[in-house]
């Protein structure tokens, strides 16, 4: 039960997050709190990377993780200005096709096996994608952001994919924000504004916190339970998202969005129950 907790409270502060971002923008341009969001960060993990003694047990992932922090700075820079164009639910029902690229990714680069189940799961996934942006109607800025996000924060889940087999979660996590915070620095130097009030400041900070936060519960419940077990859970980032924005931006309430949201997390379910299975088989062929 604590993992699927974990991870229903990852989603909720995720979504708080965006709001914050959301809300903070007519203030400060997203671009400028996603570079704050990684610095404050530093200083909240400082201590636990403090406590761990170790940076890093292969040098050889330096590299890794440059490329890791490279693409999650631009899946930050890009997810952070779509919270700002369109509603918070489209930008976290495109979001959902992330693990769609992962799993195209995973075919490609790491030569994995597939099936035409999941093959067809995988082209139903980008079709509904398509859907939910709805090029018929009108091809908006922030729906194309929110999609670039989720293809380059798949190519980051395919880095860290590869990189937790020999490093902690606290490492990762500090690596993250060490690296992206040059990344979101010089892009931000060109939308630079100073801080009117308080308020703002305060902003940034609980973004930071929020984030870390939600990071860390993110992790943990990855950490402690299957993928496959928690995945029909991730849903509720759909749901706390729209409801987010229903009453704090009165944003209506998008029923295709919702819908094909909703059907792209059964197809990505449906995905990872089956190479669940398959993985389950070959192991007790194995044993057998």
């Amino acid at each position: 039960m604590l993992p699927i907790f974990l991870l229903i409270l990852s989603c909720l502060l995720f979504s708080i997050m965006a709001a914050l971002v959301k809300f903070n923008s007519q203030f400060i341009h997203p671009i400028e709190q996603s570079f704050f969001r990684n610095f404050i960060s530093i200083f909240i993990l400082l201590p636990f990377v403090f406590k761990a003694k170790k940076f890093l047990n292969k040098k050889k992932n330096i590299k890794l993780l440059f490329l890791r922090g490279l693409f999650g700075g631009i899946t930050m820079i890009l997810l952070f200005c779509s919270y700002t164009l369109i509603p918070l639910s489209q930008a976290m029902a495109v979001s959902f096709s992330t693990p769609l690229f992962i799993y195209l990714g995973g075919i490609i680069f790491f030569k994995e096996k597939t099936s035409k189940f999941n093959l067809s799961m995988l082209f139903i996934g980008f079709i509904l994608t398509i859907i939910i942006i709805r090029p018929d109607l009108e091809i908006k800025l922030g729906t194309l952001l929110a999609l670039f996000a989720a293809l380059t924060h798949a190519v980051a889940g395919l880095l860290v994919k590869e990189i937790s087999r020999s490093e902690s979660t606290i490492i990762l996590m500090f690596s993250m924000v060490i690296l992206m915070s040059p990344i979101t620095f010089l892009p931000s130097i060109y939308v630079w504004t100073s801080f009117k009030n308080l308020d703002s400041y305060l902003i940034l900070f609980l973004i930071a916190v929020i984030a870390t936060l939600g990071n860390y519960c993110w992790t943990r419940a990855l950490s402690d339970s299957k993928l496959t077990n928690l995945m029909p859970f991730d849903f509720s980032r759909l749901i706390f998202a729209t409801a987010i924005g229903l009453i704090f931006f009165d944003e209506k309430v998008d029923f295709i969005t919702i819908f094909c949201g909703l059907c792209l997390i059964i197809c990505t379910n449906l995905t990872a129950l089956k190479i669940k299975k398959n993985a389950d088989s070959k192991t007790v062929l194995s044993n057998n």
